[in-house]
């Protein structure tokens, strides 16, 4: 019975471990999400003052800082996606562990109060036997 309570400790251990760094991979999930997020804002913001730009005529921002900007965002996009896709999938991988070790300590908590029932059952048993015996 110690080695099954200790298992269940070693479970509880691991699935704490395993808690936080799912919630590490949310957050940098999140963070890279915001990242993706802001450079299509400013993307945004960039074409907007081009198209102000000619239709007006009138533009601040010369033309070409405004594409090279443009550019790197892009090229800053194209990493973010991929860091993102990689995130992702330590996500999901962190989160089916997370779920196998919680259906291994439901699996030995069940089994644990199996083998406590049986050995309620065995105990009364024995009692019973002994009790309407006229062995001294």
């Amino acid at each position: 019975m110690a080695i099954r309570s200790g298992s269940r400790t070693s479970l509880q251990g691991m699935i704490k471990l395993q808690g936080l760094t799912k919630a590490r991979h949310e957050m940098e999930l999140s963070r890279l999400t915001a990242q993706s997020q802001a450079i299509d804002e400013e993307n945004a913001a960039l074409f907007r003052m081009q198209d102000d730009r000619f239709e007006s005529g009138a533009g601040i921002v010369p033309a070409d800082l405004i594409m090279k900007r443009l550019e790197t965002n892009k090229a800053k996009q194209a990493h973010l996606s991929g860091q993102m896709v990689s995130e992702k999938r330590n996500l999901l991988m962190v989160s089916r562990t997370l779920d196998i070790l919680r259906d291994r300590l439901r699996q030995l908590e069940q089994d644990m109060e199996r083998i406590a029932a049986a050995e309620e059952i065995e105990e009364y048993v024995i009692h019973t036997i002994a009790g309407g015996s006229s062995l001294p």
